[in-house]
């Protein structure tokens, strides 16, 4: 993929293509190319700027809801995971610029990476054209998780959800959950997941699934959050 095609993707013509370069640079590339600047002061802004745009479309979408349900479906939407998604749908891995080493270990798919780019992305269309353009921008890019996303999903007794959201705010890291042990016959099978915010331990718990037996773990980390 070439940058035109990336930027027909992205709904958005760069008028300075240098920031769109800087925005797909990490820092692996700019060691073994020193002329060219990398993309982290443009992820940071970014990522303030998706969260302000994303908080108005939330608030004109669901305007009855309370704060902490905008909240709780904004951290659905800015996170690693989902970022990345959107990242790779839009094709960020084929464009970005990684150093030769990391290349070879597959960077360029890294969720990590991807997100941290699609973010700067974000925030050098902001600094070659301005708020409003960077609005429309992120509207065209997310609008399809806008609508429908959040028709069928409790986010009040999501606990998952809102633990994403906390560890996200608190600790700048995404839940990792995982399995266990599973025992007992196929008709009633017990699971059991563990949930880690890095390298810590949050919460332990059963379930008579996998998903049920996370949302437990993550309820038993927000009662340990409240305590």
């Amino acid at each position: 993929m070439n940058l035109d095609q990336f930027q027909e993707n992205l709904g958005y013509q760069f008028q300075n293509l240098a920031l769109l370069i800087q925005a797909l640079c990490h820092k692996s590339y700019h060691k073994e190319n020193p002329e060219q600047p990398h993309n982290e002061k443009l992820e940071f802004l970014g990522d303030a700027i998706l969260d302000v745009v994303l908080s108005d479309l939330l608030m004109e979408k669901f305007s009855d809801d309370t704060e902490g349900s905008l909240s709780r479906k904004r951290a659905s939407i800015v996170n690693e995971e989902r970022l990345c998604q959107i990242g790779q749908e839009l094709g960020i891995p084929n464009v970005l610029l990684i150093g030769e080493r990391e290349s070879k270990n597959n960077l360029d798919k890294n969720p990590r990476i991807v997100a941290s780019a699609l973010e700067a992305i974000i925030g050098a269309v902001y600094k070659d054209q301005g708020f409003t353009t960077v609005y429309t921008c992120v509207a065209h890019v997310f609008t399809p998780l806008l609508q429908g996303a959040f028709e069928e999903h409790d986010f009040e007794s999501d606990y998952k959800t809102r633990f994403q959201e906390w560890a996200q705010e608190e600790r700048k890291k995404t839940p990792r959950y995982e399995l266990i042990d599973q025992k007992g016959p196929d008709h009633a099978r017990c699971f059991t997941v563990e949930v880690f915010v890095g390298d810590e331990s949050w919460g332990l718990a059963e379930g008579a699934s996998k998903k049920s037996a996370a949302q437990n773990a993550a309820r038993a980390a927000l009662e340990r959050i409240e305590k």
